[in-house]
């Protein structure tokens, strides 16, 4: 699921297959402009808005379309990197992963850490401009893989069932329901894992596997049960989604989440501030 900036200097020294791309929140003049003034050798930049439409993941074909004019094969090891949020990222390591590619990876600590080794060895090269050119469209055929992703009516009948443990990514204020400007709150039942208990801001670095494991026992969650995830927009998910893999989880993310929940769901599954259902 990850790799070290060592790992991947291996491979691109080596001149494996490998499809280095940096993960962006959009296509925007700021997004590429930090693109074109430097980015790791060889890479192409992935924009957020070609692989979710309105916190949905886009269509399987549209992804295809996309990834092949990255020069995506099917066999490539791909790797994801970002400036330094990691949530960007995992997003685009889940969206990969539903859409069938079976070797795909993080680069451990994105692009800070790349630059960081790079004062101490040149070999880190970073280059300038729009990207490495693609002298071919890629091959990759995209696959629909229903088991990392569900819906309403899947939350929904679990809520009977019981036969996933629920979390809710969001942070504590809006889990509980105080934060500000939209209706927050939570499905019944869900526990709150916040991105912030399973990743360290400071260092960019995940916890270590024991520490996560730990974090997910305390939450309340049971190894042997599978586990939905869901926030408010499905990025946030994709980092616990992401935890929890790294710690053998079977994992998947409501991709739906909140919004979608507070508008569709019966309101005793809802879990609201009285105050705020009149907002």
């Amino acid at each position: 699921m990850e790799v070290s900036p060592s790992y991947l200097l291996t491979l691109l020294i080596t001149k494996r297959r490998v499809c280095v791309l940096e993960a962006s929140t959009d296509n925007n003049e700021k997004s590429w402009d930090d693109f074109r003034e430097e980015h790791i050798e060889s890479a192409r930049i992935l924009f957020f808005g070609n692989l979710s439409r309105n916190a949905a993941p886009v269509h399987p074909l549209q992804f295809q379309r996309y990834v092949r004019s990255l020069g995506v094969d099917g066999d490539c090891h791909v790797i994801l990197y970002d400036r330094g949020d990691m949530i960007w990222a995992t997003y685009a390591f889940w969206i990969f992963t539903l859409f069938g590619h079976n070797k795909v990876s993080v680069l451990s600590g994105g692009f800070d850490e790349w630059k960081r080794l790079q004062a101490g060895s040149e070999q880190y090269r970073t280059e300038s401009g729009p990207g490495a050119y693609v002298q071919r469209i890629g091959n990759f055929q995209a696959e629909w893989k229903s088991n990392v992703i569900c819906t309403f009516d899947d939350v929904l009948t679990n809520t009977e069932l019981k036969t996933y443990d629920l979390v809710d990514a969001q942070d504590k204020e809006e889990y509980s329901g105080i934060g500000t400007g939209a209706i927050f709150g939570h499905i019944r039942s869900a526990v709150n894992i916040p991105i912030d208990d399973v990743f360290n801001w400071r260092d960019q670095r995940w916890l270590n596997n024991s520490d996560l494991s730990r974090v997910l026992s305390d939450a309340g969650l049971h190894r042997q049960k599978p586990v939905i995830v869901y926030c408010s927009t499905s990025v946030r998910s994709s980092m616990i989604w992401f935890a929890l893999r790294r710690c053998n989880y079977n994992a998947t993310i409501y991709f739906g989440s909140w919004p979608e929940w507070l508008i569709r769901a019966p309101d005793f599954l809802k879990i609201i501030p009285e105050r705020r259902r009149t907002l």
